[in-house]
């Protein structure tokens, strides 16, 4: 009910009671004012009303402190609440920021359980909430997560945001000019460039690509990646540039066995053989590859000049081989070679 109201009410109320009692009697009455020489002298009616008047105004008193106290306890919601969702934001931006505790104890230990919390976006379609902001923060997450680019510029990230880094890496991959744009410039981190390296190679982009090696520190899917095009034909690699890119990110006895088998298929006799003679010249993981080469083009001979210049305790499952093929018996290579 509104003030208005009640104070019609009063009014009405006030003005009858003082008529009723003047009907009654109108007489007057004197007040002597306690401790003091003073007096008061008025109409019975309005010593009537007096009383009224003032149990009003305690009323209203009390109504507007309960008021007052209503309206401090929504703030302090409002607040905590207005805190919460800032804290959410955060912790989804992953920013590190001290923010004001909640007053109100419930909203308190909530606080301190999302704060133990880390947070991920669905991949289902996403519903409303209603909080503006924090709905379009995350329709913005989503699309991160799903690999597109997007803008965070509004959020006011810091410079090593990992979600800022995500955002550059979705930008590579969908963007081809920005991936060459990557490599071109030397600000980029190495991770960057990786990842713009190995786009432009999935794209079949090969052409000049070979300026920007010396600009990337490989790894071994990108190593494997770009051995790959280079047997495949769809880029060209020199001797020296296999050896030091297998060099380069540590390939194992393993790995160079794997190589030769994968080159056997594309590279001419000659070639192959050139090519893991060099290897095993600088690296001696290569030497078993060298031999599965050897062995594997019956360029027996050649296998066993190279077998002597280590000693008879080394290499004994390719001295056993080199035995049975000279009593003509015929076993396949890669028992020998693979573990």
């Amino acid at each position: 009910m509104k003030w208005k109201y009640y104070l019609g009410a009063l009014l009405v109320f006030v003005v009858f009671l003082g008529l009723y009692v003047y009907s009654l009697s109108g007489e007057q009455y004197t007040y002597h004012i306690p401790f003091s020489i003073y007096t008061i002298t008025l109409p019975l009616a309005v010593w009537f009303v007096v009383p009224v008047l003032l149990f009003f105004v305690i009323i209203v008193c009390l109504r507007l402190g309960g008021m007052y106290r209503m309206w401090r306890r929504e703030n302090k919601y409002k607040n905590d609440y207005k805190l919460l969702l800032e804290q959410i934001e955060n912790q989804l931006l992953d920013k590190k920021v001290s923010l004001k505790q909640p007053s109100m104890d419930c909203y308190k230990r909530l606080s301190i359980l999302l704060d133990n919390l880390t947070f991920d976006i669905k991949k289902e379609a996403l519903v409303k909430s209603g909080e503006g902001r924090l709905d379009e923060l995350l329709e913005v997450l989503g699309d991160l997560k799903q690999g597109k680019e997007v803008n965070l510029k509004r959020f006011s990230l810091p410079n090593d945001s990992s979600l800022k880094r995500q955002n550059t890496f979705n930008q590579i991959r969908n963007d081809e000019k920005f991936a060459l744009e990557v490599l071109r410039k030397s600000h980029f981190e190495n991770e960057y460039k990786q990842v713009a390296l190995k786009k432009l190679l999935d794209s079949g982009v090969t052409k000049d690509i070979k300026h920007f090696l010396s600009g990337v520190k490989m790894d071994k899917s990108l190593a494997d990646t770009m051995l790959g095009m280079c047997y495949a034909k769809k880029i060209q690699l020199s001797n020296e540039e296999i050896i030091k890119l297998c060099k380069e990110i540590g390939y194992t006895k393993e790995d160079y066995l794997h190589l030769a088998q994968k080159m056997k298929k594309c590279y001419e006799p000659g070639l192959w053989v050139g090519l893991f003679e060099s290897l095993a010249d600088e690296d001696e993981k290569a030497e078993m590859a060298y031999f599965y080469v050897l062995l594997d083009l019956e360029m027996l001979d050649e296998a066993r000049d190279r077998l002597n210049t280590y000693p008879k305790n080394e290499f004994l499952k390719i001295r056993a081989y080199l035995d049975l093929k000279s009593f003509g018996k015929k076993y396949p290579l890669e028992l020998f070679l693979l573990d």
